[in-house]
């Protein structure tokens, strides 16, 4: 039964559990930055100081830290469920965060290394055109990831123009505003929550509360592409073999380290190719048709904020066999 417990998390806060953020108030000038980088929204500036806004889910990014230019904002533990479908997996010792990794002072640290470590998802662009020279040479990347088969099952569709980036836009809002009202309705509505109980069991994945909240906080009037230049929809093709989805998770991560090679900056927006799944109309604008499917989407763009810093992560999970004998690292 263990899995029909804590299905819907919205009416049982006590199962659920925020990362601390602490705002130094001498540091802090109200810029906003924190604000505008919060996928979750749940920072706002009041009497021009950035403080935490109580009840809202925040998914523990550290957006907030890393697009903070000074130093202000600073965040401890992580979002934990203790139980059901939704407990989270994310492992981290008793204190709750674990430390920076220490990596800044190792000789012979490679370039690509420290894109790895220091990269970060960027939600602050600049309105500064991307040129169509550079889009080819973050899409070359992908296209020389390893795949399955060297099948090369994937396809790209480039929206390099504002003005198109808006007209879709406002193809979404309307699809997310229903969806996230619909969802949050199950706090008042038994039938809805009895709804989304079974759904939560059935997809808990698509039924997280954190996504909802993300949903949220997309709707108008925040810029649902973040202020970016350009969004690059990554499509899989069906036929590709063994694991389709693996082979384009490697070609978005091959895309993402070039782009920021380049100085450019990136953030994944695997919403709008939910929308894209879902929304006929939409499919139709972008001209995606069988065998190709939405499977991910990432803005491109220059930064008006640098993000890119190192950040504390949860720890792994290591079981490691040598010699005839087993090691395990679970914190």
């Amino acid at each position: 039964m263990e899995k029909f417990k804590n299905v819907y998390l919205p009416t049982k806060p006590e199962v659920w559990s925020n990362s601390i953020i602490e705002v130094d108030e001498e540091r802090c000038t109200g810029c906003g930055n924190c604000v505008r980088a919060c996928p979750c929204a749940c920072l706002e500036v009041a009497e021009g100081k950035a403080r935490i806004i109580p009840g809202i889910v925040c998914m523990s990014c550290s957006a907030c830290v890393s697009h903070c230019e000074r130093e202000a904002v600073s965040m401890r533990g992580f979002y934990n469920v203790e139980s059901g479908p939704f407990k989270t997996m994310l492992l981290h010792p008793d204190d709750g965060y674990p430390q920076v990794p220490e990596v800044e002072g190792i000789e012979g640290l490679t370039p690509v290394e420290e894109v790895i470590y220091k990269r970060r998802s960027n939600r602050i662009y600049s309105s500064k055109p991307v040129p169509d020279e550079l889009v080819r040479r973050v899409i070359e990347a992908g296209r020389f990831a390893p795949s399955h088969g060297n099948n090369q099952p994937w396809s790209f569709i480039v929206i390099n123009d504002r003005k198109e980036l808006d007209r879709l836009a406002e193809m979404m809002d309307p699809f997310y505003r229903l969806l996230t009202r619909f969802y949050f309705s199950g706090k008042k509505n038994a039938l809805v929550r009895g709804f989304l109980t079974l759904a939560s069991v059935l997809a808990p994945p698509m039924m997280d509360q954190r996504a909802m909240t993300g949903g949220t906080a997309i709707l108008k009037p925040r810029d649902v592409f973040l202020g970016a230049p350009c969004l690059i929809f990554l499509l899989g093709d069906k036929r590709g073999i063994n694991n389709m989805y693996v082979d384009i998770g490697i070609c978005g991560q091959n895309m993402v380290l070039a782009a920021h090679s380049l100085g450019l900056v990136t953030c994944y927006l695997s919403f709008a190719a939910v929308a894209a799944k879902m929304l006929p109309w939409m499919r139709r604008y972008l001209g995606i048709s069988k065998p190709y499917v939405p499977v991910t989407a990432l803005v491109l763009g220059y930064p008006r904020v640098n993000a890119d810093n190192m950040v504390k992560r949860e720890l792994p999970r290591i079981t490691w066999r040598k010699e005839g004998k087993i090691f395990q690292e679970m914190p």
